[in-house]
C-alpha cells in the first residue's frame, strides 16, 4: 500500500528524518513510536505532501507520489487528519463532512456517506449543526475522522488520535479504528504515543529516534524487548 524509500527530510540545515524506510501493507493498521521530535509528524506530512522531502521515494500503491501535489494524493486514496485535527472550527459538524467530500461531484453518494458517518458515529448526527470548535475534544477527534473518511481512502493517516482525550473516549476512538479495518479492510498509519494502546491495535510498529528508525515488528515481539519495557512500559 504504501513503500518509503530511504527518505530524508530536512528544516533549513537541520536533518529531521535521516534514510528512513518503511513498508505498509495493505489492509494492516500499522503505528509509528517516537518521542517528541523525533520526525513521526514529519514524515506523515511528507507523505500527504506537506512536507517536501530532500531525497528518497515515497510509493502509494505502486506510484510514485513524491512529487504529486497534495490535492492530487487525496484523489489517489490517501487521507490525513493530522496533530490539532484541522478542523473548520466555525463551520458545522455537516459542513465539516460536506468539505471532507469537496473533491468529489456525484451528490446522491455525498448524502449517502454523510448518512453513513451518522450510523458510524451517532454523536455527530445528535451535534450535526453545531459548530466544530463547541464540540468536545474527543467529539472532534470522531469529525475529523469520519470528514477523512469522505474522500473515500484507501489510506488513512492519523496523527495522535489520542491525545488530550478521557480514557473512556481514547478506547472509542480505538474502537472506532479497528472497526474501520475489520469491516472496511481499511489500511491505517497512526501516530501514537500510548504504547499500551499501539502495542493493542496494529499488527506492525516502527519507532523512531533521532529521525531514524531504530526498532521495526509486530507488537508481540517488540513489547518483550528492552528498549520497549524501559523507555515505554517501565519495566
Amino acid at each position: 500500500m504504501l513503500s518509503i524509500r530511504n527518505v530524508r527530510i530536512h528544516y533549513g540545515v537541520l536533518e529531521a528524518v535521516s534514510d528512513v524506510s518503511m513498508e505498509i501493507s495493505q489492509g494492516s493498521i500499522t503505528s509509528l513510536l517516537g518521542a517528541n521530535g523525533s520526525g513521526k509528524s514529519t514524515i506523515f506530512k511528507a507523505i500527504s505532501g506537506l512536507k517536501h522531502i530532500t531525497s528518497g521515494e515515497i510509493w502509494l500503491n505502486n506510484r510514485r507520489i513524491d512529487s504529486v501535489p497534495t490535492h492530487n494524493r487525496v484523489n489517489l486514496g490517501l487521507a490525513h487528519v493530522p496533530e490539532g485535527k484541522g478542523l473548520f472550527p466555525f463551520m458545522s459538524v455537516m459542513e465539516n463532512l460536506r468539505m471532507g467530500a469537496y473533491s468529489r461531484s456525484n451528490k446522491a453518494e455525498i448524502k449517502q456517506d454523510i448518512e453513513e458517518m451518522f450510523e458510524h458515529f451517532p454523536i455527530l448526527k445528535e451535534r450535526r449543526n453545531k459548530q466544530a470548535r463547541l464540540l468536545s475534544g474527543g467529539q472532534q477527534e470522531t469529525l475529523a475522522i469520519a470528514r477523512a473518511l469522505m474522500t473515500k481512502p484507501k489510506l488513512l493517516l492519523l496523527d495522535e488520535p489520542l491525545q488530550g482525550i478521557a480514557p473512556l473516549v481514547q478506547e472509542e476512538i480505538v474502537r472506532i479504528i479497528l472497526d474501520l479495518n475489520h469491516k472496511r479492510g481499511l489500511t491505517t498509519f497512526v501516530i501514537e504515543h500510548n504504547v499500551n494502546m499501539a502495542l493493542r491495535m496494529s499488527q506492525d510498529i516502527y519507532i523512531l529516534d533521532s529521525g531514524k528508525v531504530i526498532l521495526h515488528g509486530a507488537p508481540q515481539d517488540l513489547s518483550k524487548t528492552e528498549y520497549i519495557q524501559k523507555i515505554y512500559l517501565a519495566g
